[in-house]
């Protein structure tokens, strides 16, 4: 290990020891907040705005009843895993009350204005992360202040509060913070369906959506692989809202200089800007350039039209570009952007292509999935090519298709109980889509002459905000409708709302919900606990 950076971990770790929290006073002294703070040693001075000496601020917030900064280790630890630790600030705010709510989002807001003010921070990369009602106001906060925040992180809680879509709807590609999900499987039994009901609820907005479950994670977000796949992810990301710098137009308008196989400078500004210079060297005439750009992409991600740019290197002549891109968009895949994977299926499962080629491919695909297998199946597309795969002609692609599918059997077994087609549709059954349409009002009248499928759509529009302003208690009245109507996802989301989104509702009719998803019913309070 880099010997600075041990040292650096060693004294940020005895800081943390009895981090003491620290007010955030407006001019008349009186507390905004109080937080936790670790600054690298040796930073740059506050204004700095070479891009290169500048630093990430990442809002680390707890679960309630937790100390202050109790969530900024598995952070740094992972940064530190990555060789970024002395590339960003770590700050952890304090609730206004026992948890965070709308109460937090000025003095949150004043906290990162503050910190840009103080530190030579570029705005373009700032993230948040959390757990539990920390995960909630991460998310939340990111959703309310895309101009402000690039990406969220969250772990065991979901998120209620969204932006309401009235006339114009969100343009999620280009101007909307990403989110990153995780549920541990043993995690507590009310974490695990208010996890699941709102990564339904952010993926039928719109958003960009990586949601993740692990079987052996349970009430804690310490958690190696996906906190660093997590803050991998988040920390090649830019803020959609705000333009380069002058400093960074400057590197973007410079001729690229290639370290290390790859192009810095555009990883360092990131976000569709630099894709836009990265797309023109895709179709450069030397090769070296094509490689190196694509390899680029391994360093950053820069938007939609970046990967589908990226995508036609697949078919490039050069080997080493080809190879380059196939590593690319492996991660790009793993992170649930579509073009990528499509691209991947492409190449994987067309017998004419390159036999290499083939099985770089069906490896990328197995490195997207790995997380998935045994955890949330989100991408059934990928699940059907590796499936097709089984029976492919070539025996490499074969046995890499069977490697990725493995940990799905039991000991002994060549298909999954009913067979791979049943499993496969049942993944399907379990996709979740983003609905478009702002058409409230004629969703509306279809539910209100009894569709149940328009019952449920419309309740997902109030909980989302979508052609309406977001309203849960009138989200909860559609569910049920649609659940007394056989909706059994219905009857789901429904359930929740009630007992973790705040909705109020009479015990007859929460039992009723409980039982037809199998959930505990609620025994009734006695009189004088009432």
């Amino acid at each position: 290990m880099n010997s600075k950076l041990l040292a650096m971990s060693l004294l940020l770790a005895a800081r943390a020891v009895a981090a003491p929290e620290i007010e955030l006073k407006d001019e008349t002294g009186k507390t905004i907040l109080k937080y936790v703070i670790e600054v690298p040693p040796d930073i740059a001075p506050a204004g700095t705005m070479d891009p290169a000496r500048q630093v990430g601020l990442l809002i680390c917030s707890q679960e309630h009843d937790t100390p202050t900064g109790n969530d900024i280790f598995p952070v740094r630890q992972s940064l530190l895993r990555q060789g970024l630790l002395g590339k960003y600030i770590l700050v952890a705010p304090a609730p206004q009350g026992r948890k965070f709510g709308l109460a937090d989002h000025e003095p949150i807001e004043k906290l990162i204005a503050w910190a840009t003010k103080t530190y030579p921070i570029n705005p373009r990369r700032v993230y948040m992360y959390g757990k539990g009602e920390g995960s909630k106001i991460s998310m939340e906060f990111a959703m309310l202040h895309p101009g402000l925040v690039t990406a969220a992180i969250g772990y065991s809680w979901g998120a209620w509060l969204m932006p309401s879509e009235l006339k114009e709807p969100i343009d999620f590609a280009g101007r909307a913070p990403e989110i990153y999900l995780t549920l541990g499987r043993r995690d507590l039994a009310h974490h695990l369906t208010c996890v699941r009901d709102a990564h339904e609820r952010l993926q039928s907005k719109g958003y960009h959506l990586i949601y993740r479950e692990f079987d052996e994670l349970g009430d804690r977000t310490y958690h190696p692989p996906s906190n660093d796949d997590a803050l991998a992810w988040a920390t090649r990301l830019r803020n959609k809202n705000i333009p380069p710098s002058a400093e960074e137009a400057k590197l973007l308008e410079s001729p690229p200089a290639a370290v290390n196989g790859y192009y810095p400078a555009l990883a360092l500004v990131g976000g569709a800007p630099a894709g836009a210079v990265l797309q023109k060297l895709f179709v450069s005439k030397d090769a070296s350039v094509r490689a190196a750009a694509a390899e680029t992409c391994t360093h950053g991600i820069f938007g939609e039209a970046t990967v589908a740019a990226l995508a036609k290197l697949l078919s490039d002549p050069a080997v080493p570009v080809r190879r380059s891109a196939v590593r690319a968009l492996a991660r790009y895949a793993n992170w649930r952007y579509g073009a990528a994977q499509q691209a991947l299926i492409r190449v994987a499962t067309d017998p004419g292509a390159d036999a290499s080629d083939r099985l770089d491919a069906a490896d990328a695909i197995g490195y997207a999935l790995r997380f998935q297998v045994k955890g949330a199946r989100l991408d059934p597309p990928m699940f059907q090519a590796v499936v097709s795969l089984l029976e492919d002609k070539d025996e490499p692609v074969r046995s890499t298709a069977a490697g990725i599918l493995m940990p799905v059997l039991e000991r002994a077994r060549k298909a999954p109980e009913g067979g791979w087609q049943k499993w496969l549709d049942e993944i399907k059954a379990g996709e979740v889509t983003a609905r478009k349409s702002l058409d409230f009002q004629q969703t509306l009248q279809a539910a209100e002459r009894g569709d149940v499928p328009a019952q449920a759509a419309v309740a997902m529009m109030y909980a989302n905000g979508k052609g309406v302003p977001q309203n849960y208690t009138e989200a909860a009245k559609w569910w049920t409708k649609a659940a007394d109507g056989g909706d059994a996802t219905a009857a789901k989301l429904a359930w929740n709302a009630y007992k973790t989104g705040g909705v109020r509702g009479e015990l007859e009719t929460v039992n009723r919900l409980a039982q037809a998803i199998g959930e505990p019913v609620q025994a009734p309070r006695p009189a004088a606990a009432r």
